[in-house]
């Protein structure tokens, strides 16, 4: 049966134990969950489709370019994200000589809200009359693109050659450049023209303005430039296969998308593998035309690019990792992806990052960068060479920086812009506004710390009070034995001629001022010598076990003593003496003094039994 004195020392490990576990318990679940997204920009897109009769046929030549533009179109509506809305101008519309008008409307309107098969149906089921190529229709198209309101605005000309009509009449030459150039002046549009054949309409790029051109000088070239302009509109990128065979591929940043186009009379795309099985968003099918134009139906010799057939789905939300695409019947496939691209601008004062919120005034390091979804720096070679513009507003200046910088923020308003550029034709931006205060006292910034993170405060506060618990309660201080406390051992004194005194000269004392300190262990002195004879007082602390620690052996040496030989349980200290030594709390101490070449040896002890005086 356990003795009460025990039964206490259980509860309370018990005690102890119970509030540990509830603490680590708290600790263990997370306090916030932080997730990174990446909003989508709507879009505006304005398409000019050459529908004249130099795209079925050329100067006598029977040409498929009708065919693999109208193929390109339904993939580019395929494309749409649920924001866009694409509005596609047939030029046949605009031409008053087949009784057209210079201020017709789309033809046709595509809502990226709308169904995948219902976006692709509409490019594919429209049959026109095949004429001119008049630019009222891009004209139009801009004067309706430029009142748009939606974060991107994009116009896009597909034509095969120079433009033959102005404000309803014939016209040897249009300048295009004029009119495109004054259209980036005027309004926030970008413009992509798309030149199919060698005698197609040619003009200056101008990226930087906002002003693109593709040349397909073959027919070939056609669905390859489409693409391209698709992936610039969308932010999209091709992504490699890691085994072309077994269609395996693989990333290191999250996707927000995965766009799948694969080409195949009989091809089915049924999900990525790996990691996890993710089956398709969205999926259409397109393919290529049997009807080019109404004037030309019936024509034997009309070009049908029957191998135009794919299927384009649309995955979404992708962790980083190894995949493996699941199709079969495919000729080819490619993959197509728009990664989660979160720049991010930290503070830091020292090692210590600083939240943008009332900074005081002084000198800061300004770091910014993409990061991952752990919210660290990271890079990636699938968002090829980065280049970031930042600037930094404060004080009434505008500066340029870089990542790593050291600014010198005044009191007022703070702003920093970062923009990177990232795989040619996407960019991601942050910015981030505060205030630069005065220095806070300092109590007054510990306040404002807990106000601002009490999720934090408290917590620590409770993990504080619990450890000095576990302190208290399980692991107690270390105390002498109870047969050493208020006990005076006697002191013998014996010679070499058996002459024996006993002497109650020696006395322990335990030192008052480190019994009440709950972590510290008891120390005490003993005085093991009789009256008159030079032998140091021995400081001794408690250390478990039914052992103490002599903390002062240094002063026992031989030396010091005069020649005085001081023992432990029969065994002289070694020379030199360390700082501490361990002894048994029942060991006998001893010292021998020599007189007229007469050892005396006076030794001392305390007895094992509890609380009794030795006699």
């Amino acid at each position: 049966m356990a003795k009460k004195g025990e039964e206490t020392t259980n509860s309370k490990k018990i005690v102890a134990l119970l509030i540990c576990l509830m603490l680590i318990l708290a600790f263990s679940t997370p306090l916030t969950a932080q997730s990174y997204t990446t909003d989508q920009r709507s879009k505006a897109i304005h398409v000019v489709y050459d529908d004249s009769g130099s795209m079925i046929y050329d100067y006598g030549v029977y040409v498929d370019r009708w065919g693999q533009a109208k193929y390109a179109m339904e993939v580019f509506a395929a494309m749409l994200e649920e924001k866009d809305a694409m509005r596609v101008y047939y030029m046949s519309d605009f031409d008053t000589s087949i009784g057209g008008s210079i201020n017709a409307p789309a033809k046709i309107t595509i809502l990226g809200a709308e169904p995948p098969g219902i976006r692709v149906s509409k490019i594919h089921n429209t049959v026109t009359f095949a004429a001119n190529t008049p630019y009222d229709a891009v004209a139009k198209a801009y004067a309706d693109l430029k009142n748009q309101n939606t974060d991107e605005k994009w116009l896009v000309v597909l034509t095969d050659g120079e433009f033959n009509r102005l404000n309803g009449q014939s016209v040897a030459n249009v300048d295009v450049d004029s009119f495109f150039s004054q259209y980036v002046t005027e309004s926030d549009v970008k413009i992509i023209l798309l030149a199919m054949g060698e005698d197609a309409e040619v003009i200056r790029a101008n990226p930087n303005r906002g002003i693109f051109f593709e040349h397909a000088k073959t027919n070939n070239e056609i669905l390859g430039k489409i693409t391209s302009i698709c992936n610039r509109i969308f932010n999209r990128n091709r992504l490699n296969f890691t085994n072309e065979t077994r269609r395996e591929f693989t990333f290191d940043i999250p996707m927000l998308e995965l766009l799948v186009f694969a080409q195949g009379p009989d091809v089915k795309i049924n999900g990525i593998k790996g990691g996890g099985t993710y089956s398709p968003s969205e999926t259409v099918n397109v393919r290529y035309s049997d009807v080019a134009a109404t004037n030309f139906r019936g024509d034997p010799n009309v070009i049908i690019s029957r191998n135009l057939t794919g299927v384009i789905a649309t995955f979404r939300d992708i962790p980083k990792g190894s995949y493996s695409l699941d199709i079969a019947g495919e000729q080819t496939a490619e993959i197509y992806y728009k990664p989660v691209v979160n720049v991010v601008v930290k503070l830091f004062k020292g090692r210590r990052e600083v939240s943008p919120q009332d900074i005081p005034e002084g000198k800061y390091q300004v770091r910014f960068g993409i990061v991952d979804e752990s919210g660290k720096f990271f890079e990636s070679s699938l968002l090829g060479n980065v280049e970031y513009e930042a600037t930094v507003r404060n004080g009434g200046q505008t500066v340029p920086i870089k990542s790593g910088d050291t600014i010198s923020l005044q009191r007022g308003d703070l702003e920093v812009n970062v923009l990177s550029h990232f795989l040619e034709i996407n960019t991601a931006k942050n910015t981030i506004t505060s205030r630069v205060m005065e220095p806070l006292p300092l109590r007054e910034r510990i306040c404002n710390w807990i106000k601002k993170y009490p999720f934090i405060f408290w917590p620590l506060l409770i993990l504080l009070l619990g450890l000095l618990l576990y302190l208290i309660f399980w692991r107690p201080k270390k105390r002498f034995p109870k047969y050493m406390k208020g006990v005076k051992p006697k002191i013998t004194i014996t010679n070499e001629l058996g002459t024996r005194i006993d002497s109650n000269s020696g006395y322990f004392r335990i030192r008052k001022s480190t019994v009440w300190l709950p972590l510290c262990p008891e120390t005490g002195t003993i005085r093991a010598a009789a009256d008159g004879k030079p032998l140091p007082i021995l400081e001794v602390r408690a250390i478990g076990n039914d052992y103490m620690e002599l903390t002062n052996a240094s002063k026992f040496s031989t030396e010091k003593l005069n020649g005085v030989e001081f023992r432990i349980g029969g065994i002289p200290l070694t020379e030199p003496p360390p700082q501490t030594k361990p002894m048994s709390c029942a060991a006998s101490i001893e010292s021998v003094y020599y007189e007229n070449g007469i050892a005396t040896t006076h030794s001392c002890s305390f007895a094992r039994k509890t609380g009794r005086r030795r006699k």
